[in-house]
């Protein structure tokens, strides 16, 4: 752009930065899964945890672990065919990996071999529960506010 044909205030610079501010807004928004979606697939990992820290060798725990991994599944697909409705398409290759990202995966998987070694040395139900409630937490807020922190940390 020339500066003699166009010059631009500070004033219009704000509003278009404001405006860009606002687009990006919508867009992270329209990208979020569903909050039910996201309480779904987050309960569905804390049962998987609970299911991980007791297994013992019995059929009931075994199906209660492949029942979360295919609810797991079918609410990650239902989101991509909500994706996919609205006309936006997502490429499994090109999924940003950022700080927050990683950090909340290795807490989750630490917390799931933890769940299984403190069960097995205490033999207490009780730290298994509370590795698959804090699981389920980590997972629902990294999933609510996840596109948010990637906007926040390439900005």
């Amino acid at each position: 752009m020339n500066k003699a044909e166009h010059p631009i205030t500070t004033d219009a610079a704000r509003a278009a930065l404001a405006s860009l501010a606002a687009a990006s807004n919508i867009a992270v928004n329209s990208m979020r899964p569903p909050l039910w979606l996201i309480l779904l697939c987050a309960i569905a990992l804390g049962i998987k945890t609970v299911a991980m820290g007791v297994m013992i060798n019995d059929t009931l725990w075994t199906s209660i672990q492949w029942g979360s991994y295919f609810v797991c599944c079918c609410c990650i697909a239902a989101w991509i065919i909500r994706l996919r409705i609205k006309g936006i398409t997502l490429k499994v290759v090109d999924v940003n990996i950022t700080r927050s990202g990683i950090m909340s995966a290795l807490l989750i998987c630490t917390l799931l071999v933890l769940s299984r070694v403190i069960y097995l040395q205490t033999g207490s139900l009780f730290f298994p529960c509370i590795a698959g409630t804090l699981n389920t937490l980590i997972l629902t807020y990294s999933l609510h506010f996840g596109l948010r922190w990637n906007v926040k940390e390439k900005n």
